[in-house]
């Protein structure tokens, strides 16, 4: 073969050489890099999964947490007149939590609140003149709710255990704003004067006028909050709410003027909520 020929065969095959070997290095480093991106963002989403785990994990560690909650009330008006009983109603509402120090945090809530109890009275309109019926000589046993939306206000002192067990308790106040009343009663009586036929009817009425339109709460209670998924957490809530302020004034059980006293409402709550910590 000419010289020149086998030169230049000699010179096209190094060059085609290098290229590949060029663009096998270009590949490798490629694949290489593109690992090491990926690897990055592995990691990043890693730590972000963990963030989010602790959330849940380690309440104690959260500024701010909201959460929606709702449970029953079991209610009854104090002792200032005779036969008051239980009854119950519900509550639900939302929550905003401040950690302000290391274990101390406020709660701001707005409820919806059901309070009340039962009161039996002895009605006899007959002592001041008025014939004797159904209407004017009864027994009632009356169930009183008054529907009010609350807003109570809360300081947190949380015990921290361990990471997924730190409880609290707390002490505060609310006031509630009474838009409603409602009497669910049974009348037991004599049906016609002079005759002993006793019947019971039932009914209910709207009684909001006979009630005060707004009440102050004394509150103390304990929660705990519990992991429930990597975002949330469970509340087990139980508070006593004390009335300080009457909820009907001037209450006879005898239905006389002059022997009536102010009652209050007091109320026991037991909720359950889902809370969504914030950082």
């Amino acid at each position: 073969m000419h010289p020149i020929k086998t030169l230049f065969s000699a010179l096209m095959f190094s060059i085609f050489k290098i290229n590949f070997q060029l663009q096998l290095a270009f590949r490798i480093c490629s694949v290489f890099i593109l690992t090491i991106f990926l690897t990055d963002i592995a990691a990043g989403q890693t730590v972000k999964e963990n963030n989010k785990n602790n959330l849940a994990a380690d309440s104690s560690k959260n500024r701010y947490e909201i959460g929606v909650s709702g449970g029953v009330s079991l209610n009854q008006f104090t002792k200032g007149q005779p036969h008051t009983s239980l009854n119950t109603g519900y509550t639900a509402g939302l929550s905003v939590n401040y950690k302000l120090f290391k274990n101390i945090s406020v709660q701001l809530e707005v409820n919806s609140l059901q309070q009340g109890g039962r009161m039996l009275r002895f009605i006899d309109d007959t002592s001041i003149g008025l014939p004797e019926s159904f209407e004017t000589k009864n027994v009632t046993n009356s169930s009183y709710v008054l529907n009010s939306i609350e807003i109570p206000f809360l300081i947190n002192y949380t015990f921290k255990i361990k990471p997924t067990w730190a409880p609290s308790i707390y002490v505060g106040g609310s006031y509630a704003h009474t838009y409603n009343v409602t009497e669910n009663y049974q009348k037991t009586g004599d049906l016609l004067p002079g005759e002993d036929i006793i019947v019971t009817a039932s009914d209910s009425r709207n009684v909001t006028s006979s009630f005060n339109g707004g009440r102050i709460n004394l509150i103390f209670g304990a929660n705990i909050k519990l992991p429930l998924t990597s975002r949330l957490l469970l509340l087990i809530d139980m508070r006593y709410l004390e009335g300080l302020t009457s909820a009907i004034d001037n209450y006879s059980y005898m239905n006389k003027v002059g022997f009536g006293s102010n009652l209050r409402t007091n109320s026991f709550l037991s909720k359950i909520g889902i809370i969504l910590p914030i950082r």
